[in-house]
């Protein structure tokens, strides 16, 4: 096995899940044009995919457990990269949503990966460089996907047009899957445990889970639907079914798909609600620009994406030099970061107002690095107290906590700012008063961060959930 080899393909699939959130965004006036596209059709080919993605995570991360980090990856590449070819050469709206959804499962199956593998491949410094790589990552794939996306049109690669911008995951795809064996030291056989899949758990989460998505999702900009508020009512009982289910299942001696030992682990909880308030922010915010510079300033997608590259690789150094700052002190970063990010969305709001775009290129600079830093070390404290045998679980749902507080983070700030336009007109005052909003996931972010160091001290624990050794490499 050669773990960081490993990671860096595992990696591939993370760049390419989150460069596949923001990259169609640019893309919608082509898809409008060419392929006769409305408004809800539109919503359906941004909101599909990550719907799907976030529905799957946690019987990825599960699947991982059973089958194996490496082999249930490579699955999910090879299902993400053939529906990528299927969007690319979509004929008709349909076609195109449909693949979107599958592309959805395929990095289900994919992310949780990474996050398994940090976990169980390395410890110590390295296992915290793993996750500020990871970290990382996701800034280049999220907010670099309008960048690409807007490079791709304005240059019209071989005369593809919009379809360029899914036909660009192919290659990346192939380069990962032909590397996977290779990384993974050759092929050889491991001796797996019977586990018999949670069907039933799984079919409860996602219904718990699409009953809450859906609604925040199809009310889009204009306003929760109005079967809404009963769908998000209805997820609350069957939210609680799904958990008794897991407990009873968990004292058979089964193997459920969210075991309940980690919302028992008081560090890996807190720790939840830390990652959905930082991704709340994050997706939040970089729709929040691209909306203003688009449509407020009147940019081109590839000026849009040009804007927003600062922002990248501040997000991206953060992440980076945030094993550095820690040092074993993570509650002490995450605090302060909280408090840059929290002034850093101020400095933006006051500065979008004013005439000079440099302060307020700073101030997003200041957002990207601040994020950067809460991103790596939040991570590190929620998965470093589960124990080997259900890292990929607990990554599942570490995975699904970062798409449902990104879709929230979306959906409630993203209703706030079209509220605004519909009142006023103005799109750069919608984006001062929404990123003046922002300001409260960061406090509490930093709020909650205080607690930490208590509730996620290193559980050392090596052992399965019965007390058994698990072992530590990726099987293919």
């Amino acid at each position: 096995m050669r773990p960081w080899a490993a990671l860096v393909v595992l990696l591939c699939g993370t760049f390419l899940a989150n460069l596949d959130v923001f990259i169609v965004v640019v893309a919608m006036p082509a898809l409008e044009r060419d392929l006769g596209a409305d408004g809800g059709q539109q919503q359906l080919v941004l909101a599909g995919y990550q719907l799907v993605y976030a529905l799957g995570l946690a019987a990825g991360g599960r699947l991982g457990d059973a089958l194996g980090t490496l082999r249930v990856f490579g699955l999910g590449m090879a299902v993400f990269t053939g529906a990528s070819v299927v969007c690319g050469v979509a004929p008709t709206t349909a076609v195109l949503v449909v693949a979107r959804m599958v592309q959805g499962a395929g990095t289900a199956l994919m992310v949780p990966q990474v996050y398994r593998a940090a976990r169980t491949l390395f410890t110590g410094a390295a296992q915290r460089r793993a996750y500020a790589a990871i970290g990382a990552v996701m800034g280049l794939g999220a907010i670099g996907g309008q960048l690409l996306g807007g490079w791709l049109l304005s240059a019209d690669v071989l005369g593809l047009g919009w379809r360029a911008v899914f036909l660009v995951n192919v290659p990346v795809g192939v380069l990962a899957l032909a590397l996977l064996p290779w990384a993974a030291g050759g092929p050889r056989p491991v001796q797996h445990g019977p586990v018999r899949a949670d069907l039933p758990g799984i079919g409860l989460a996602a219904g718990a889970l699409g009953l809450f998505v859906v609604p925040l999702v199809a009310g889009g900009a204009g306003g929760m639907v109005w079967w809404g508020p009963a769908c998000l009512a209805a997820s609350v009982p069957v939210g609680a079914c799904f958990l008794r289910h897991e407990r009873a299942l968990e004292a058979r001696g089964g193997s459920p798909l969210v075991p309940p030992r980690l919302l028992r682990l008081d560090g890996f909880s807190r720790g939840i609600a830390l990652i959905i308030l930082i991704n709340c922010g994050l997706s939040a915010f970089v729709l929040m620009l691209g909306l203003l510079l688009q449509r407020g300033l009147d940019w081109s997608p590839l000026a849009t994406g040009l804007g927003m590259a600062p922002a990248a690789v501040a997000f991206a150094g953060g992440s980076l030099l945030a094993p550095r700052l820690a040092r074993g002190a993570e509650h002490r970063l995450l605090v302060l970061a909280s408090l840059a990010a929290t002034a850093g969305y101020a400095g933006c709001a006051a500065s979008a107002l004013g005439t000079d775009p440099r302060l307020l290129i700073g101030a997003v600079c200041a957002v990207g690095a601040a994020l950067g830093l809460c991103v790596t070390p939040a991570l590190s404290v929620t998965l470093r107290t589960v124990p080997d045998a259900v890292a990929g679980a607990a990554s599942g749902v570490v995975s699904t906590a970062q798409q449902l507080g990104a879709a929230l983070g979306v959906c409630v700030f993203g209703f706030l700012f079209f509220a605004q336009v519909r009142a006023t007109a103005d799109v750069v005052g919608a984006f001062a008063v929404t990123t003046a909003a922002l300001t409260t996931t960061s406090a509490a972010a930093g709020v909650l961060a205080r607690d930490l160091p208590r509730a996620a001290a290193p559980a050392g624990l090596r052992e399965d959930v019965h007390g058994s050794p698990a072992p530590r490499d990726l099987p293919m």
